[in-house]
């Protein structure tokens, strides 16, 4: 999407508004918003600029409760918006659907805002959190801290990838079965916040669930249906591969298909790779092979009456070896060999 869509949308914002100033752009609504997610409470009943006073100070006053539970992905963010407020007064950065999204994140924190100035998208941290914000990313604690969230958002989304959904019992399992959690901060409360920042992945209350999912619900009715089955156990290097590619590495099946795309209907490896992926999820949100067929035939212009028989028979396969969401993270052929 185009960046002067954004920018049309975005409201002015000077370089050197004030907190207080940032903070009186939003409505009486958003800021009670802001409130509960920091989980302020007793000042529900301020007016709007008692509460943004309130907000003012409570919020400097716990950034580093909130920071302790991020991951270097957004602290990095952080320090770019910051670095560039310093030297130009704000943030040049693109806004397209990823950065709006993070923007948005940081936003209903309070901590970062997302404008306009002369026609350009304009980031701005308020100077009464920017220093306060760079002490703390700089202590020793909180730097460990965050690599040890590096982790568990890892293995949360490598685990993720095998299983659409994780529960807190399956995310727990997964973390203490390749890392060594230290409780001090719940990994739970780390991957949940991350899943409000992340567009891969999204959280639910406590349940942590893969962006790609469509109907998280049914994942999990399906397996409790299958409670005699226990869930694949993925290996470390299964799961780190997992998080690096989004998938699970491609096996023989699927391999075959990928082949056949480039060998016979000569489509160049990184499309080949896309119909891959696309194909890994449709089969995963439980789309029937023949709807795959024909989004085969639409979308990528394949003639699926040329050698019908043998096409069918790849695709058949690729579905039956495909590890998937409601089967634990087995495939069906998996099952089947018992």
């Amino acid at each position: 999407m185009k960046e002067n869509f954004w920018i049309d949308e975005l409201d002015n914002i000077e370089p050197d508004a004030s907190y207080n100033q940032l903070l009186s752009n939003l409505t009486k609504n958003e800021l009670n918003e802001m409130r509960k997610l920091w989980d302020f409470h007793g000042i529900s009943q301020l007016n709007k600029a008692e509460l943004i006073q309130e907000l003012i100070k409570r919020i400097a006053d716990n950034l580093e409760s909130w920071i302790q539970y991020l991951g270097s992905e957004q602290t990095e963010f952080l320090k770019e918006i910051i670095m560039q407020c310093e030297r130009y007064s704000g943030a040049y950065i693109e806004v397209n659907e990823f950065t709006f999204h993070i923007a948005e994140y940081f936003q209903a924190r309070g901590v970062v805002f997302l404008g306009q100035n002369q026609e350009t998208a304009f980031f701005l941290i308020p100077e009464k959190l920017r220093s306060k914000i760079k002490a703390i990313l700089n202590k020793k604690s909180i730097k460990k801290q965050i690599r040890l969230n590096d982790s568990y958002i890892k293995y949360a989304v490598g685990s993720a990838v095998y299983y659409g959904v994780l529960t807190p019992e399956l995310l727990y399992n997964s973390l203490e079965r390749f890392l060594t959690p230290e409780w001090r901060i719940d990994p739970l409360d780390v991957v949940v916040e991350y899943g409000e920042f992340s567009v891969l992945a999204y959280s639910a209350g406590p349940f942590f669930v893969l962006g790609a999912v469509e109907d998280a619900s049914d994942i999990l009715i399906e397996r409790e249906s299958r409670s005699d089955l226990d869930y694949y156990i993925p290996s470390k290097k299964e799961v780190e591969n997992a998080y690096q590619k989004g998938h699970p590495s491609w096996n023989l099946a699927q391999r075959r298909f990928k082949k056949k795309l480039i060998s016979d209907y000569k489509l160049p490896d990184e499309e080949a790779e896309k119909v891959l992926f696309s194909f890994y999820l449709m089969i995963n949100n439980n789309i029937s092979t023949a709807e795959i067929i024909r989004i085969l035939a639409e979308n990528f212009g394949i003639d699926i009456f040329e050698e019908k028989d043998e096409l069918i028979k790849l695709i058949n396969d690729f579905h039956n070896n495909t590890k998937q969401w409601i089967l634990k993270g087995y495939s069906p052929a998996e099952l089947n060999r018992g």
